[in-house]
């Protein structure tokens, strides 16, 4: 009973959360976020403390086995026990865990419980992809390559990590390689939010290489994919302007800004528009 109306507290919550940012007015972004990480928090120790009292019972039972005299069926009872509180089960409530800490942007607590994860099964190939892309967004390239890779080594069609070693070399500018890794995770079917990341990616690839036509050609695939991908967009706007269209430019940012006009792309875009206008509408200023 207690655990239905921890999970009803839970679903009335995030329903109110609904309710607010479904509201007509302003978005008190900054109060939403907040509730969001309590609410994600909450849920990650609840799933942590279960899985705490779960290891507690276990110990109980082999407690219970040592001083049983009626071998068989406390056999029998310590086997549902342990088919119940695997190392797999302790995996997946971590990796679950890992994954709310990366939507919260906490990637050192995310790496410390992935070490837990890694430590139990150091060939767990969705721990070695979170693992990776902790540490790519804390900017440590060199140590993520080494979990995506390793991900390779046991699926080399791995979409996650092939997108997220793509684009590490993209930023470390190795262009051969990423444009390799990018293309494989942008022509694969299983993945679409993978694919949809490798085709903005490699966008950015060639833009940063001046190769703008190939640059628009990957933008446009990403919004196709992906309709709200707001930074594709502001690209777009960008790469349009460098080939002086200057109209088709404003209509790709005015997107942009249409879908968060108050995100760092949104305002970025605003500034973009308020620099190409006078040129297209001459008066505007």
């Amino acid at each position: 009973m207690h655990k239905d109306k921890q999970l009803n507290n839970f679903r009335s919550r995030i329903e109110r959360l609904k309710k607010k940012m479904n509201n007509s007015l302003p978005l008190d972004e900054n109060q939403i976020r907040k509730e969001i990480e309590q609410l994600y928090t909450e849920i990650a120790d609840s799933s942590s403390a279960l899985v705490q009292a779960q290891g507690e019972l276990k110990k109980l039972t082999q407690e219970l086995k040592k001083k049983s005299s009626a071998k068989s069926e406390v056999e029998k009872f310590y086997s549902f026990v342990k088919s119940r509180t695997s190392a797999e089960l302790d995996i997946a409530t971590l990796i679950d865990r890992a994954w709310n800490l990366i939507c919260m942007e906490n990637f050192d607590e995310t790496i410390k419980v992935l070490n837990k994860v890694l430590s139990i099964d150091p060939k767990n190939v969705r721990g070695l992809g979170l693992m990776g892309f902790a540490l790519m967004n804390k900017e440590l390239y060199d140590d993520a390559m080494l979990y995506f890779q390793e991900v390779l080594l046991i699926e080399p069609d791995n979409p996650f990590a092939l997108n997220n070693l793509g684009y590490i070399c993209y930023k470390k500018g190795i262009w051969g390689e990423a444009i390799e890794h990018l293309t494989n995770a942008a022509k694969q079917t299983k993945d679409r939010m993978a694919a949809l990341y490798a085709n903005y990616y490699l966008g950015l690839v060639y833009f940063d290489r001046n190769m703008i036509p190939d640059a628009i050609k990957f933008f446009e695939a990403a919004v196709k994919l992906g309709p709200n991908l707001q930074e594709a967009y502001y690209y777009l706007g960008l790469s349009e302007t460098k080939q002086y269209e200057f109209k088709k430019a404003v209509k790709h940012l005015e997107k942009c800004v249409k879908i968060d006009p108050r995100s760092r792309y949104g305002t970025l875009a605003k500034k973009e528009m308020a620099k190409i206008r006078p040129l297209i509408e001459p008066g505007v200023s």
